[in-house]
């Protein structure tokens, strides 16, 4: 069908936490299912306890050089962080898999109306498309400041030559971390490579797989809240549709009596579903306020970092660009969280404006003390926040972007 919804919104999200060790396959065999288990446990003490430690105890080496230390401190703090957000998921999946699967439910489903214009099935589809296209902008981003910081390093190693003076090896990985061997052979500095990228991109898959996955819920509750203004203006020709006979009492002044069940059964069904996101909307709030704040809170830092690190590097320099994607990635990380925190805000706000036009004039009392229940509900703003300290908007995101250049300008002005 033309206007049928879409299936497996969060389709793409959980493919990536599936590579990440966060989300299981959808498969009965025992073999399967037991080797991703075995990979779910390397991954997490490996990268999640062991390098993520590793990185910390790095500082202790970087520690007299301001330019080291700071970078260290982003890099190590981004890490740590991406292994909350596992330790996160393992303890609160279960919530967000049933807030996921609530907000796709059959039960909040309409049928289209070419009358009114309301094709549900086409906005799911609209938002669906949103949310593929916004998770895989973040997760290439995060692939590209992997590569830019591994391809430069990579390729001097395999074209080092012991022989050529002229041909020089790196003298330090990409990133900070404790090293369990040296590298200062070309085989040996390649091994270092991939003992260190390895966590790097399981990094940036639980990074990108969680911050996504909050990012398309926040955008499934959106499209929601679009489909249930549209079923409120179409409530009347929808029900229409669904009567044989007159609509309108002989005087011509009141809906039928049959007109009138079919659009109180309408109205009961949206005021539910209204109500069931609100509850989606409160619980996912509850479960993701303390990990968001903490989010912003390091986002605030590392892009203060990212901006120091930026103005200390040679312009055009490969370390320059490598900076400047990850400013890029890390900007593009807090717009994610703040932009679709703003339309679920805005949208429940023009919600009182939607039910006050769905063609209520005709309607019994009942239609209508339903319609003002629910528009008093709606008058409730809502907001995802960061840690109940401040609402996921565009305001937030601008003063935290001011935030960060206050604080690098004052490091900056400092180490002069």
């Amino acid at each position: 069908m033309p206007d049928s919804y879409p299936e497996d919104f969060f389709v793409v999200n959980r493919w990536i936490l599936k590579f990440a060790g966060m989300w299981r396959p959808d498969t009965d065999n025992v073999i399967i299912q037991a080797l991703y288990t075995t990979y779910v446990i390397g991954i997490f003490l490996f990268v999640n306890i062991f390098f993520t430690s590793t990185e910390f105890l790095s500082l202790l080496y970087t520690y007299g050089n301001e330019y080291d230390l700071i970078k260290n401190i982003s890099f190590a703090l981004t890490h740590l962080m991406g292994a909350v957000k596992v330790v996160f998921f393992y303890y609160q999946g279960r919530n967000l898999k049933s807030i996921m699967s609530t907000l796709e439910s059959d039960e909040l489903r309409y049928e289209s109306c070419e009358k009114s214009g309301f094709f549900p099935g086409l906005v799911a589809k609209s938002y669906k498309r949103t949310g593929i296209k916004y998770t895989v902008i973040f997760f290439m981003m995060a692939h590209a400041t992997l590569t830019s910081s591994y391809l430069p390093p990579t390729i001097a190693a395999l074209k080092y030559n012991e022989d050529d003076p002229e041909s020089l090896l790196p003298d330090r990985l990409p990133y900070y971390s404790w090293m369990p061997f040296g590298f200062d052979t070309a085989g040996t500095y390649l091994i270092a490579l991939g003992y260190q990228a390895i966590p790097m991109f399981s990094y940036a898959y639980s990074i990108v797989g969680m911050d996504t996955l909050f990012m398309n819920i926040m955008n499934c509750v959106g499209m929601n809240l679009e489909i249930i203004q549209g079923a409120f203006l179409s409530i009347r020709d929808r029900s229409l549709e669904k009567i044989d006979g007159a609509p309108l009492t002989a005087d011509g002044l009141y809906n039928t009596a049959a007109l009138n069940g079919v659009m109180r059964a309408e109205m009961r069904k949206i005021s539910k579903h209204l109500q069931t996101v609100y509850r989606m909307c409160e619980r996912l709030e509850d479960v993701h306020k303390f990990l968001t704040l903490a989010q912003t809170v390091a986002t605030l830092f590392i892009i203060c970092s990212c901006l120091y690190l930026v103005s200390s590097t040679p312009i055009g320099s490969k370390a320059f660009l490598a900076e400047i994607v990850y400013l890029i990635a890390m900007g593009f990380q807090l717009t994610l969280y703040c932009w679709f925190g703003n339309e679920v805000t805005l949208k429940a706000n023009e919600m009182p404006f939607y039910i006050w036009q769905c063609d209520w004039l005709t309607a019994d009392d009942d239609f209508k003390k339903s319609m003002i229940m629910s528009m008093a509900r709606s008058k409730k703003p809502v907001y995802l926040t960061a840690g109940k300290f401040a609402p996921l908007t565009l305001p937030t995101f601008v003063a935290i972007l001011k935030a960060s250049y206050s604080f690098f300008a004052v490091i900056k002005n400092t180490s002069e």
